[in-house]
């Protein structure tokens, strides 16, 4: 996937996460729809500005909207890192760990399992 279509995905996860429509988004960047439909769509880059303003109304670090980009899952859902991060800072420590433990087996019976088997 594409830098700008990853980072676009991002984006509209974490808008959606938040409850915000691409109205409201638009309108708290002092940006048109449009131009949000075309980042969030990876066909324009948003200028460093409105990177950190988008940060900013999307409670999150400049740093979090790049952390670990291609990485998002299929081409057409949402971004799945930020999910499980989002949902990951909603657990208590006991959830928490019962979380870790089955990524922890779910990545070790992946390391093991031939690719195209499950």
């Amino acid at each position: 996937m594409e830098l700008k279509q990853a980072l676009g995905r991002r984006i509209k996860t974490l808008r959606d996460l938040r409850g915000l429509t691409q109205n409201d988004f638009a309108a708290a960047l002092d940006r048109s729809v449009d131009g949000i439909s075309m980042i969030e769509r990876g066909l324009n880059w948003p200028s460093v500005a409105t990177i950190e303003r988008m940060a900013a109304v999307l409670n999150v670090s400049t740093t979090e909207l790049f952390n670990d980009l291609g990485t998002t899952g299929p081409a057409n859902g949402e971004d799945l890192v930020v999910v499980a991060r989002e949902l990951i800072a909603k657990l208590g420590q006991p959830e928490l760990e019962v979380a870790v433990a089955t990524l922890d087996a779910l990545a070790r019976k992946s390391a093991i399992t031939p690719a195209g088997r499950s």
